[in-house]
């Protein structure tokens, strides 16, 4: 089977989904921190942190849901092989990076549901999310240009078009 030189509709649909909703992730994030802090205390949890909480934790949700098609379509469609006159370096650093974005967008509300609903101590774990999803989001942002505006190879429209 010949590989795709670009991606389904689909695919392009839920990674731009998937960017805005961890873009809402990362304004609410705190207010989910400061909700679990209260309730760990018996406080009281004041409105507008609770509706901050509550967006995080459903938007979570949403982005476990999408990120687990998104999984299971790369399974199925594959992905367009790497930019033209790529080097092997190049590749494999392409490679860890997607690998590892999957891998923390998967962990993410998966460690959170976990704090959430009784290993609060997971909550730590979900705390290192921010830090490694920021340098994997440059890093990703960072090559996607890199290829697009040095290198001129089309990168950026594999996401932005669907292979026909």
């Amino acid at each position: 089977m010949a590989r795709r030189q670009g991606y389904a509709s689909a695919q392009i649909a839920m990674h731009w989904l998937i960017v805005v909703l961890v873009i809402v992730q990362l304004v609410v994030a705190e207010s989910m921190t400061t909700m679990f802090d209260a309730m760990e205390e018996g406080e009281p949890i004041a409105s507008q942190v609770a509706t901050g909480g509550s967006i995080h934790y459903w938007v979570g949700i949403a982005i476990l849901v999408l990120m687990a098609g998104r999984l299971v379509m790369r399974l199925v469609l594959g992905a367009p092989p790497h930019a033209p006159g790529s080097s092997p370096i190049q590749n494999v650093a392409a490679t860890v990076v997607h690998g590892a974005l999957y891998l923390v967008l998967l962990a993410a509300p998966i460690s959170g549901l976990v704090a959430f609903y009784g290993l609060a101590d997971v909550g730590d774990v979900h705390g290192l999310v921010r830090p490694a999803l920021f340098v994997l989001v440059l890093l990703h942002v960072a090559g996607a240009f890199f290829n697009q505006f040095v290198r001129k190879d089309g990168t950026l429209l594999r996401m932005m078009r669907p292979a026909a």
